[in-house]
């Protein structure tokens, strides 16, 4: 709960922060476009430049350009088809919606999107119902867009360029830590004895962790979306393309503590309530402190995609060592449910040590490639 309580935070910061800096750029690239439309193009009247500018100016870099190439396509699009209109058609309601159908019908195969194809026909419309009077209307607007969205890209590269790649690894950092609580929050019912309505519990609480698996994979396509047509901020790429790895890593430990809790319901809802006195307390204290040092692991695991420091790598190296002789204990204990002829039980527990090894083999092959000093094997 505190995870996301924390990545509900920085998310709300981000956005207060993004839309009063989105504020003051486009104020700035409207400005800017009007004036330098009236001093290099000696437009009189340049409305479109910042009309222009205030569309175009999007998150990010790179939406800024793919917008302003749209709507310039746009409007170059729209002109051809009013000025051919022009010559067969008059104005009049229905050469008007015969002129917007056709408009429309030209920027679709052209794939525009959805800013681009609503461009085709409001310039076409312009031209034809304005420009027809105004000598050199058709130019001036084609001229007029092209700058206010190059200002508007300008702008948003140039003025604190937008960079999400911190709010990415905040989402990341929160998506370990509600993996490791589900671990966590097994290991201590078992301490105390799983009943079925908690394996239950621990189960849903296991599947609703892909929420915050997809919010972390949002933020981080969000944040390298920013750095494209962004080259202040490039530097940023490397980091990102660890978190683009790491979050691989932990789909995969989500899959399987998802795993884990699956078989514990299974073992609880199979037999009676009074089976699960058949675990023995070592049998249940070697399975809490494997899901301890799991849950543990990814938590540090996340700050070395972070940090790459060795202090994380060494303490991430000795977890997965201690794990790993935890397992092999686990693994001896259950034996006794053999003796006991308890095969079902031994099955189950063979199945969770199984998904604690994959989880424990991702983190050691991920993190020694971030930081080769990590050289425990599984």
């Amino acid at each position: 709960m505190k995870a996301k309580i924390l990545s509900w935070l920085g998310s709300w910061r981000l956005m207060r922060w993004g839309t009063a800096l989105q504020v003051v750029k486009t104020g700035l690239a409207s400005g800017l476009s009007w004036a330098l439309a009236q001093s290099i193009l000696q437009s009189p009247r340049p409305y479109f430049a910042p009309l222009a500018a205030i569309l175009c100016l999007q998150v990010t870099v790179k939406e800024s350009v793919s917008r302003g190439l749209q709507r310039v396509l746009g409007v170059v699009a729209g002109i051809v088809v009013a000025l051919v209109a022009i010559r067969f058609l008059g104005i009049s309601a229905w050469s008007i919606g015969i002129l917007v159908f056709l408009a429309m019908g030209i920027a679709t195969p052209l794939r525009l999107g959805p800013q681009g194809i609503p461009q085709v026909a409001i310039s076409a419309l312009l031209v034809m119902t304005v420009g027809a009077s105004v000598p050199g209307y058709a130019v001036a607007r084609i001229l007029d867009t092209i700058l206010g969205a190059m200002v508007a890209v300008m702008i948003n590269a140039l003025l604190i360029p937008p960079d999400f790649t911190q709010y990415a690894e905040q989402t990341l950092n929160a998506l370990a830590k509600t993996v490791a609580e589900v671990l966590r929050a097994i290991r201590d019912d078992l301490s105390d004895g799983l009943d079925p309505n908690e394996a239950n519990l621990h189960l849903v609480h296991a599947r609703q962790v892909d929420q915050a698996l997809h919010e972390a994979k949002h933020a981080i396509h969000q944040a390298e979306d920013g750095l494209q047509w962004n080259y202040l901020v490039r530097h940023r790429k490397q980091r990102l393309r660890r978190m683009r790895h790491a979050i691989m890593v932990l789909d995969h430990s989500v899959t399987q503590v998802r795993g884990i809790a699956r078989t514990l319901f299974v073992t609880m809802r199979r037999d009676d309530p009074a089976a699960g006195n058949d675990f023995s307390q070592d049998l249940v204290h070697h399975l809490a402190d494997s899901f301890n040092l799991m849950a543990d692991a990814i938590v540090t695991y996340a700050e070395l995609v972070g940090s790459q420091d060795q202090n994380a790598a060494t303490r991430l190296d000795d977890l997965l060592e201690k794990a790993r002789q935890q397992r092999r204990r686990l693994v001896e204990t259950s034996a006794q449910l053999l003796v006991r002829r308890h095969s079902g039980r031994f099955l189950d527990i063979a199945a969770v040590v199984s998904d604690l090894e994959k989880l424990s083999e991702d983190l050691i092959v991920s993190a020694h490639l971030l930081v080769p000093l990590v050289t425990v094997t599984t």
